[in-house]
């Protein structure tokens, strides 16, 4: 019996080493682009059944076009009943979960003198509230599994970019919240994922083309952006890679940073 539990233990690592993710059930909270997307796509291509949630149900259905491992699930988070049909409707389709990944991002692109009661209410019910909703909302599904809750950060808590500032303190709003969840649900395993530059997001949809030049011109001057040439900057599938090591490792990690070179 020793001998077998061993061995059955043994090949559980290896798996999980590999990068198998077969019999894992994971849900993506923002994954109708970007490093959303990407970890979806990453999951399901290694075995595992997700379930991808963003407000945008045409890109949704274009990821499951692609696999149909990938269960499409129209779902808002700063829509409290909305997130939380979500969690609900993955676990059942699932019978549980056994990793919850939030990769929702959103920021204008404006100085904080001028941003707007509005301005901090959408980036902080997207950044922080949907997270804490989600994270609620899934940590049951989550202690009874053993799996992991992953809620992605920013390189920006530490050096914010002008201009950029309601997002940075959002995040460091969130970073807060993980610190907190461990002790509110006890089992619970959390991991912050800290991000660094990344191109292919749809982070910028909507700025103001003639701001973002002014501004990429500022944050290139300050040296937060990254190399000068892009080399330095990641793509959403470099920081996915991170993800899914980390939902398969044997190991738990509770705090890991994918960074560019800036």
């Amino acid at each position: 019996m020793g001998n077998n539990m061993g061995n059955d233990m043994g090949d559980a690592m290896d798996n999980e080493s590999s990068g198998d993710m077969h019999g894992k059930r994971v849900l993506v909270v923002g994954a109708s682009s970007g490093i959303g997307a990407a970890v979806a796509r990453g999951a399901a291509r290694r075995g595992a059944r997700v379930a991808a949630c963003g407000r945008r149900v045409e890109r949704l259905d274009e990821l499951s076009a692609v696999d149909p491992a990938i269960l499409a699930l129209c779902g808002d988070v700063r829509d409290e009943a909305s997130i939380r049909s979500v969690v609900a409707r993955a676990a059942e389709a699932f019978g549980g979960l056994d990793a919850v990944v939030y990769a929702v991002g959103v920021s204008p692109l404006k100085p904080l003198a001028e941003a707007t009661q509005d301005d901090w209410r959408a980036v902080l019910d997207s950044n922080l509230i949907g997270a804490a909703l989600v994270s609620a909302a899934s940590a049951p599904h989550l202690i009874a599994s053993g799996g992991r809750l992953l809620l992605l950060s920013s390189k920006s808590v530490r050096r914010p970019f002008p201009d950029l500032s309601l997002y940075a303190t959002s995040k460091i709003a969130l970073d807060g919240l993980i610190r907190c969840l461990p002790g509110e649900f006890p089992g619970l395993r959390v991991c912050r994922i800290v991000v660094g530059n990344t191109l292919g997001t749809e982070f910028a949809t909507g700025w103001n083309e003639a701001d973002l030049s002014a501004a990429v011109e500022r944050w290139a001057a300050s040296g937060v952006l990254g190399e000068s040439d892009g080399g330095g900057l990641m793509e959403p599938e470099h920081v996915a890679d991170t993800i899914l090591h980390v939902l398969v490792s044997p190991a738990h990690l509770d705090d890991v940073a994918v960074l560019d070179h800036g």
